[in-house]
């Protein structure tokens, strides 16, 4: 079945984001975030039915306890890693369109509050991640914080396969960083790099330099997904769900007969065919990793 224009987002929320938030917690700034996109859906929180997280380690039950919301008819958790949220939308998507449910939140984020181990908990694992993805590969070199294993594994593939350069994959943070300086609620905010900077970082896992890696943040976000129809009597104008895919890769991405072949190759296409637009349609676009 078809999602395209059946299902909408109508209201979100997102708090500042930090490296580092001492004194607060996870279901804290989870709940703020919540709050703000009830809000600006012009919902109450009885009107939520439906609660969405990313799994491990923010499940749906604890969290809905904690923000007051009883997922009478659709609560799940999301555990596609750092895909989370976009998993989240097509699943809320599926859940009201196919009647499970009428207003369905999704909430993620965490604190990692140094002083405070309860509070710190984040998307991306422990170093070395879980034991599926610790292999012969990874532990004679020492552990990494989340996929950093997996892409200094790509990145040389790729500089083989194609002849790229350091340079090249340099300017990736570069751009990101050029992006985030107007934004006032970055963790980046005034913290301009250039290639220069990215070179001449220490290694964590070559080819990969420290600026070119993930940076946990702390921080939460949110976002209430609803019906087309139901959209037409609340307070924001609709941003409609035209296209999504979604397709399951390995843990350890050697596995895959071609090493450089990411699922977004099928979820891609998936999204482009329900959407019936293609690439040269796409005027903005925003990549994950």
């Amino acid at each position: 079945m078809s999602l395209r224009g059946k299902a909408c987002i109508v209201g979100i929320g997102e708090t500042e984001h930090r490296r580092v938030w001492p004194g607060r917690s996870m279901f804290g700034l989870c709940a703020e975030a919540a709050a703000e996109a009830i809000r600006d859906a012009g919902l109450r929180r009885e009107d939520i039915d439906g609660l969405m997280t990313y799994g491990g380690p923010v499940y749906p039950g604890p969290m809905a306890e904690y923000i007051g919301i009883q997922a009478r008819h659709f609560g799940v958790g999301a555990g596609f890693m750092g895909g989370s949220s976009g998993c989240a939308l097509a699943l809320a998507a599926n859940a009201v369109a196919n009647g499970m449910a009428e207003n369905v939140i999704f909430v993620g984020g965490g604190a990692r509050d140094p002083s405070n181990p309860d509070a710190s908990i984040y998307m991306g694992g422990p170093a070395g991640g879980p034991p599926s993805m610790q292999s012969e590969f990874y532990n004679p070199y020492g552990p990494t914080i989340a996929a950093n294993n997996t892409y200094g594994l790509l990145y040389t593939r790729h500089m083989y396969e194609f002849g790229t350069k350091q340079e090249q994959l340099a300017r990736i943070p570069v751009n990101q960083r050029f992006n985030a300086q107007k934004n006032p609620r970055s963790a980046f905010r005034d913290q301009p790099i250039t290639v220069e900077d990215v070179l001449n970082s220490r290694y964590v896992n070559y080819p990969l330099h420290l600026l070119e890696c993930v940076m946990p943040v702390a921080g939460a976000i949110a976002y209430v997904v609803t019906t087309a129809e139901r959209a037409q009597v609340l307070k924001q104008p609709p941003v409609y769900l035209l296209g999504i895919g979604l397709s399951q890769g390995y843990a350890n991405s050697y596995y895959n007969p071609n090493i450089l072949e990411t699922p977004v190759r099928y979820s891609a296409e998936a999204a482009y065919n329900m959407s019936g637009y293609g690439p040269r349609d796409i005027q903005f676009a925003e990549f994950y990793d």
